[in-house]
């Protein structure tokens, strides 16, 4: 399966968002866009897709007009062909095919207005909305299991049985034996008779505990083929390799035990003790797992609220914004799992890790992997989307490997053709033109040179061999890019690093240091150098190493040009650029 575009209409800040996407299962799917662009407003119309249809909030209306109608799409592809999914104010067709869990801030501002001696005082404060783990707890129902009235049923041997108090309560085990047994038909008499039969002859047998199982041992395989319904239920059990239920005839004298207690509880009795059994699992687990990575000096864990179970958070102001974040997005990643359902599932994360400090973005990164780990081992087509406004490309905050990561913009940018800068950084490193691109084309040098027949040897551009059409090229590209027309974001980087290297080669005063400065090796290393002999350079040609350093490094096939434009598209950048370019 394979998400194929998502189309979003009237919600919140968003007119029209429509992309094509190649989304896959159980990969980290990084939407990149500037702050402002609408990620939240998309975040919030994922919100509402749990819903029959949507209904929005008079907070969530595009321009707060409730005549604009509300849409989701989303195509996808499976191996029987293209799917169309909607949702609106009428239908939701979408939560058919895929469960939809959205995690994001839970922070909330609340204030208070005192009187204080006659002047009304406002008190604000943070808090962090509790997380509902479960909106409705269900029903205690368990077995009332003792092994003392299940060995007077079963008779004289009943020393054979062992008891199973620790088994008969385990979710997977009651899940498998209510969707693969047929309960109604152990309790009838045509499958009780051969089982009664087989316990009398049991009991018939003389001797210690070994020699009764050991008879046991050798009948049981004819047994069990000739009842179907209690052999699928006996091999359930030994397939789970119990520790006290290591042969088949003892797995037998579980499964018996079972079907003592089936004679006694209805279908949809045993159903509510398998939901009751795995609510009692999964707070087991949610308690252990916060615990293991609860910082703070506060008891956090689930806890019970008339019918939900809810987690309650300390004061926003009582632990530090890392603790709090990352809790809060185990707490949430631990909700979403009990709610995801259905194979097909979407999870939606907001922004909340923007801001996580190193050893919490490992935490974090290491929960959606496992996440990610759960749902491939049990047949899970999960799509993980992360909304953030920092590129994975420029920023080091994400450890995942390449194959589980793909990075996808949000923003539509006014770029052209970039395939020849491309092609120009991958040659870099040719023995051919090495020394002279790096000299002459990658960095400042007041001479010109001539190697269009190198170029056109190497299947680059040839007119760009001769340097002053290069710098033509690169220069006319600038001045796109500060007019708002189609550029070349690779052409900025070369400008960008050729005019801020000029400058302070212009201001050096000897001329020896000039020519130190032109064989100094990077441009960071060159602008110190021109710091350390009295040049006073403006600190934006430090920072805009990030735009023209990692630009012009790339391994071949290495693309960055939507990446790069995500960047050159931010205002502060943009002005710092337009300031180093034209003053």
């Amino acid at each position: 399966m394979k998400i194929k575009s998502i189309e979003i209409n009237n919600v919140k800040g968003i007119s029209l968002l429509k992309r094509d996407f190649e989304l896959i299962p159980n990969k980290v799917n990084i939407f990149v866009a500037p702050n402002g662009f609408g990620k939240t407003s998309l975040g919030i119309a994922f919100s509402y897709l749990s819903d029959p249809k949507i209904e929005l909030s008079e907070t969530d209306r595009h321009n707060k007009n409730e005549t604009l109608i509300p849409s989701i799409k989303i195509r996808y592809e499976d191996t029987s062909g293209i799917h169309d999914l909607e949702a609106n104010h009428q239908i939701n067709n979408i939560r058919d095919e895929f469960d939809i869990f959205v995690i994001n801030s839970q922070l909330k501002a609340s204030g208070t207005v005192q009187r204080y001696m006659g002047r009304s005082i406002s008190k604000f404060s943070i808090n962090i909305e509790p997380t509902i783990l479960i909106n409705k707890i269900p029903e205690k129902k368990t077995y009332n299991y003792k092994i003392s009235d299940l060995k007077k049923n079963f008779g004289a041997n009943s020393k054979i049985l062992s008891d199973i108090s620790r088994y008969i309560h385990k979710p997977s085990l009651l899940k498998k034996i209510i969707d693969e047994i047929n309960i109604h038909e152990l309790t009838l008499v045509r499958a009780k008779s051969p089982i009664n039969e087989f316990i009398e002859k049991i009991n018939t047998i003389n001797g210690k505990t070994e020699a009764i199982l050991t008879w046991v041992d050798r009948n049981i395989d004819n047994f069990l083929n000739s009842n179907n319904e209690i052999k699928k239920l006996t091999l359930i059990i030994h397939n789970y390799q119990f520790p006290t239920l290591e042969t088949l005839s003892k797995s037998f004298l579980c499964a018996w035990q079972f079907y003592q207690l089936f004679n006694s509880h209805t279908k949809f009795q045993i159903e509510k003790i398998y939901s009751y059994a795995e609510y009692v699992k999964y707070v087991n687990y949610v308690t252990r797992f916060i615990s293991d990575f609860n910082t703070t000096r506060f008891e956090i864990k689930p806890k019970i609220d008339g019918k939900r179970l809810v987690i309650n958070w300390p004061k926003a102001h009582e632990i530090s914004n890392g603790q709090r974040d990352i809790l809060n997005f185990v707490a949430l990643l631990l909700k979403a799992r009990i709610n995801f359902q259905k194979q097909n599932q979407i999870l939606l994360i907001d922004e909340i890790f923007d801001y996580l400090d190193d050893a919490n973005l490992i935490s974090f990164q290491y929960f959606l992997t496992d996440f990610i780990e759960f749902a491939n081992n049990n047949g899970i087509n999960i799509f993980p989307i992360l909304l953030t406004h920092l590129d994975p490309n420029f920023f080091n905050h994400f450890c995942f490997s390449d194959g589980k990561l793909k990075v996808f913009y949000l923003k539509d940018f006014r770029i052209n053709n970039t395939e020849h800068l491309h092609r120009l950084i991958y040659t870099r490193e040719n023995p051919l033109i090495k020394d002279n691109v790096d000299t002459y084309f990658f960095h400042f040098h007041p001479d010109e040179i001539d190697i269009q027949n190198d170029f056109q040897t190497l299947g680059l551009v040839k007119e760009w061999g001769d340097i002053k059409k290069f710098h033509r090229k690169i220069y006319r590209e600038v001045n796109n890019y500060l007019s708002e027309q189609e550029y070349d974001p690779l052409a900025i980087c070369f400008a960008l690093r050729k005019i801020v290297e000029k400058k302070a080669y212009d201001l050096i005063a000897s001329e020896q240091n000039k020519q130190i400065f032109l064989g100094v090796h990077g441009t960071k290393n060159k602008l110190l150098y021109a710091n350390s002999v009295g040049v006073e350079l403006p600190e934006s040609y430090f920072l805009l190493g990030i735009i023209y350093n990692t630009s012009l490094h790339l391994f071949n096939g290495q693309n960055i040009t939507n990446s790069l434009a995500s960047k050159l598209e931010n205002m502060t950048i943009k002005n710092m650029i337009k300031e180093v370019c034209l003053k």
